[in-house]
């Protein structure tokens, strides 16, 4: 039975948590105070539009559900990255040195 290696680079996985971080911040900063303001004009609250905006509360809530998702690929990578940086000292200064730390 051959055994098989996986073989990860630490600047691209940095690369990969720098992203996903950057889309996690731009959503949480810009997109949800967005949404939020919607909910709470009148015109949506007072069901006024309700037909023509009928499926837009199960949008937000999907909406805010990627950006769970985001959040928690981030921190999946982001202890990827920790664990690379506890087991190879190499690795920890490579992946130090992407995210400019």
């Amino acid at each position: 039975m051959a055994s098989s290696t996986i073989t990860i680079n630490p600047e691209q996985m940095t690369d990969v948590y720098n992203r996903l971080l950057a889309i996690a911040t731009e959503l949480q900063t810009n997109a949800i105070p967005a949404i939020k303001e919607i909910m709470d004009v009148e015109f949506y609250t007072e069901g006024k539009a309700i037909d023509a905006i009928a499926a837009y509360p199960e949008a937000n809530e999907k909406f805010l559900e990627l950006v769970e998702h985001y959040n928690r690929i981030s921190t999946l990578v982001n202890d990827t990255l920790t664990q690379m940086m506890q087991t190879d000292e190499y690795a920890a200064i490579r992946i130090i040195a992407a995210l400019e730390v």
